[in-house]
């Protein structure tokens, strides 16, 4: 064969490869099916009253065994003041059927106790965070570890830190975990071993104010920032924060700060979305591949239709990529963006609310590849968001949503499997993805005024007793099947 033949063929060969990854469909397909599971439960009630409302703080697949997930919730309603502890369940990957769930309340003598935060450590213990209090100023912050089965290793109150409020966990590379917590006056970085054991505090002050401390504040019912914690390869710990200052009009931004592995800050930076005037919250941070941050939030321009907005961060904070909706855009992201995941190059997450879970799939690029509507059901939670995550043995994208719904609903949550393009039991998406396309969009980027930065481990721990409280799982709905 000639070597002009050759050459032709090759370069048709290499045509055909650049087209088909041009696509904009995922390049691996799902090989389950996709279902949705509405579960109800009984629980007996030790102390206090228990409001429908709860709220999905986690959810990961269990170490022990690759067909079981493991998800994490609080239980009650802050804002009406029954708050009470936490709830563990084990849940059936291939079947959406509940193994078991686990409930917990705090023998303590503070009207509420609210858990805000979950993570899950590479030996699969589970990790829950919160705090108790009767008034703000009192808040009394804890942390409880759990083992795979739900059964609690440990628990600790941090004694002489009242006022904070736990506002985000994870779990880092070496084993320990970072707590964040915020107060009227600033905030609070804690690193603590696997062991319990306290090892250093950073504590951020101001005195002007501009940081959010609106956990479940009405009107404000959205989700705190229980996802802005983030660790880069070098052991660097990231935080962020939305800030939303009291003038009407002026917009509110995004607050980034780093920490080295000892924890001491390396710089604080601003995040302004240029041409936003409206408030936003609650800000997520997460790790989007090797050394590379994704800071997702969302701008009210108005209260049941925000417009979310997504920037790839270097470590160094520069901005590489940013895009989102415009509040003069077309169509509309229905309600508010739940947690949201990085997985081989894409970016997944969902919204809940008003009945409705939809999801999403943006590549790399911040590109919008697909949306659905997977399901309209009367309890899904009209403010409440969900947890999520990528199984990469079946690629299945799975999420679950808050325990209850609305006022007088049964207490429960949602499980769901979509596959691994976002496609649901049903496909019913009333606006179509391309009335939904991102826009590009820029910060203004600027340096953070702190007043005060505080080093040390200046904390101490105090053992904590949690009681358990019989639940029962008593009806698995099969929404839609498999």
């Amino acid at each position: 064969m000639k070597k002009s033949s050759l050459f032709l063929i090759a370069l048709a060969l290499l045509c055909a490869c650049k087209k088909h990854n041009s696509n904009n469909t995922p390049t691996y397909d799902s090989n389950v099916h996709p279902y949705f599971k509405d579960v109800h439960m009984q629980e007996k009630q030790i102390s206090g009253t228990l409001a429908s409302f709860q709220h999905a703080l986690g959810y990961w697949p269990s170490k022990g065994d690759p067909n079981t997930q493991i998800m994490v919730a609080s239980r009650g309603f802050e804002e009406l003041n029954d708050a009470r502890g936490f709830r563990i369940a084990s849940i059936n990957k291939t079947s959406g059927q509940v193994n078991w769930v686990k409930s917990y309340d705090l023998n303590d003598s503070y009207s509420i106790q609210i858990i805000t935060c979950a993570t899950m450590d590479n030996d699969g213990n589970v990790w829950v965070a919160g705090h108790s209090f009767t008034g703000i100023e009192s808040a009394s912050l804890f942390l409880v570890k759990l083992d795979r089965s739900g059964n609690i290793v440990w628990s600790n109150g941090f004694s002489n830190n009242s006022g904070w409020r736990a506002y985000s966990l994870t779990t880092l590379r070496n084993g320990d975990l970072a707590l964040l917590a915020k107060s009227g006056g600033g905030l609070k970085v804690f690193r603590v071993s696997p062991a319990g054991q306290a090892l250093w505090s950073t504590t951020l002050g101001y005195t002007y104010g501009g940081i959010d401390d609106d956990f479940y504040t009405k009107p404000n019912l959205l989700s705190p920032e229980s996802h802005a914690l983030a660790e880069t390869s070098d052991g660097s710990i990231f935080f962020a924060t939305s800030s939303n200052g009291s003038v009407s009009g002026v917009g509110g931004s995004d607050r980034l700060y780093k920490l080295d592995a000892g924890g001491k800050l390396q710089f604080a930076r601003v995040y302004k979305l240029d041409g936003n005037t409206s408030v936003v919250r609650p800000v997520q941070l997460i790790n989007a591949g090797d050394d590379q941050l994704l800071m997702a939030d969302q701008a009210f321009s108005s209260p049941l239709a925000p417009n979310p907005y997504f920037a790839l961060l270097a470590p160094n904070g520069d901005v590489r990529t940013s895009r989102g909706r415009s509040s003069t855009a077309g169509g509309a992201w229905l309600y508010q963006i739940n947690q949201v995941n990085w997985y081989q190059g894409n970016l997944y997450l969902s919204t809940c609310g008003n009945r409705d879970l939809c999801t999403y799939v943006i590549d790399g690029s911040l590109n919008l590849k697909s949306a659905n509507k997977t399901i309209y059901v009367f309890d899904i939670g009209t403010d409440r968001g969900g947890m999520s995550l990528f199984d990469a043995t079946d690629r299945a994208l799975y999420y679950v949503c808050n325990f209850g719904g609305n006022f007088g609903e049964s207490n429960g949550f949602e499980v769901v499997r979509n596959d691994a393009a976002g496609k649901p039991c049903i496909d019913t998406y009333v606006n179509p993805p391309s009335t939904l396309q991102l826009e590009n969009n820029h910060f203004s980027v600027t340096d953070d005024k702190i007043d005060t930065v505080v080093y040390g481990a200046v904390f101490a721990f105090t053992p904590l007793t949690w009681r358990p409280n019989p639940v029962s799982v008593i009806q698995v709905e099969a929404v839609c099947g498999q």
